[in-house]
């Protein structure tokens, strides 16, 4: 088994159970150090809801990606841009960034719009200033294939996923395996998340703990800043958003759910 980020050889890690009953073994990088789950075969099973039941920190992780978020693309000059939020669930993210007056658009092949009807998109169907990707690189068992009509469509991917820690746990040694759900599969190392963006053809990273940056342009060294202290971005970001409300696309979006 090849690395599926790096291409690199890959050795058994561990194994655990996930689901309550279907075994795993999880396979390490020996370059880049990413851990994957070898064949997981569970997948269908694991998202025959696409939102997990454990997942109840949804809403509030939104609420901070939003802030984050929005003090990223203030720090990139991006207000007027074009925005999709890839992978986005329900349309949370997209509807609390057109409440700031951000034009996101929502795509999600795997759970109901609820919050963003309207206001769909698709990597191929533009061009975006950047794509969001919350929540989502830990889920994907072939990221840099996933990912490959994103990276067509957008200089700039602001991703989410937490890193390992060193050393790398064993199952049950740490929460983000979630072997209750079996939809994480993949676990990445900083060098893994720079192998990552290499193969998608974005030369600049700024990476943190758990906000990453893929670029192709350099990144500013205001905006690596944020991305290295989600804390920081967070508490710009929800001063910003007094601001933000001026722009507010909510009245707008009113209309054109009305048709007017």
């Amino acid at each position: 088994m090849e690395c599926v980020v790096c291409t690199a050889e890959t050795v058994d890690f561990a194994v655990g159970t996930v689901l309550g009953d279907q075994a795993v073994t999880y396979r390490r990088c020996t370059t880049c150090g990413l851990i994957a789950a070898a064949d997981p075969t569970w997948l269908a099973r694991s998202y025959s809801q696409a939102i997990a039941r454990l997942d109840v920190g949804l809403l509030g992780r939104n609420l901070a990606l939003s802030n984050i978020t929005a003090a990223v693309l203030r720090s990139q000059r991006l207000r007027r841009g074009t925005f999709l939020d890839w992978a986005g669930g329900y349309g949370t993210m997209t509807r609390m960034m057109r409440d700031r007056g951000f034009d996101f658009r929502h795509s999600e092949p795997m759970a109901e719009n609820l919050f963003a009807r309207g206001f769909e998109g698709e990597p191929g169907d533009r061009r975006y200033d950047l794509v969001t990707a919350i929540e989502v690189l830990e889920h994907l068992p072939d990221p840099a294939a996933t990912l490959a009509p994103i990276a067509l469509s957008s200089d700039m991917i602001l991703a989410t996923t937490e890193l390992l820690p060193t050393p790398a746990p064993q199952p049950g040694e740490w929460w983000y395996y979630t072997p209750e759900t079996g939809q994480h599969i993949t676990f990445y190392t900083e060098a893994s998340i720079r192998a990552l963006a290499g193969r998608l053809g974005y030369p600049f990273v700024a990476t943190g703990s758990f906000v990453h940056l893929f670029s192709r342009r350099p990144i500013p060294a205001r905006t690596a800043a944020l991305v290295r202290s989600p804390r920081v971005a967070y508490v710009l970001g929800g001063i910003a958003s007094l601001f933000d409300r001026r722009h507010s696309l909510t009245q707008a979006d009113v209309r054109v759910a009305r048709g007017l």
